[in-house]
């Protein structure tokens, strides 16, 4: 069954998304900053569920866990494809003595790091969800 490209926080929707989704999914979430602009996180599905039985998401960048539930439920919207208009907050490669430029190509290679870490956390959930 294929994911829709977005999920909303009803009660309809939160169904939907909790019996749709199975571990090694990407799903994704907008972050409003009061000071820096919007950014995405990435979480990906777990083979594990919670106490309460819900199904848990873990993040790529920081190792962090919850269950799909809260993580909808918080953000009031779960994408289900990458964000491409927005910086991904788990890469934030800044330092004052780079230029602009070493900025840009900074956070490319953080980019690409963050997706490397996402793609191997995915794959491992799925093969254990395949046992």
């Amino acid at each position: 069954m294929s994911l829709k490209p977005s999920y909303q926080a009803t009660r309809g929707d939160e169904k939907k998304f909790l019996r749709e989704i199975s571990p090694g999914d990407h799903l994704y979430v907008v972050n409003e900053h009061y000071d820096r602009g919007n950014t995405y996180s990435e979480w990906i599905v777990t083979n594990t569920r919670s106490l309460t039985g819900n199904k848990e998401v873990e993040s790529p960048t920081n190792g962090a866990t919850t269950t799909a539930q809260s993580l909808l439920r918080k953000h009031r919207e779960v994408l289900t494809q990458r964000p491409s208009h927005l910086p991904n907050l788990g890469v934030r490669e800044t330092h004052d003595a780079y230029t602009e430029e070493g900025q840009r190509a900074a956070q490319r290679i953080g980019d690409v790091r963050a997706t490397q870490a996402a793609n191997s956390l995915s794959e491992r959930y799925r093969s254990l969800a395949r046992r």
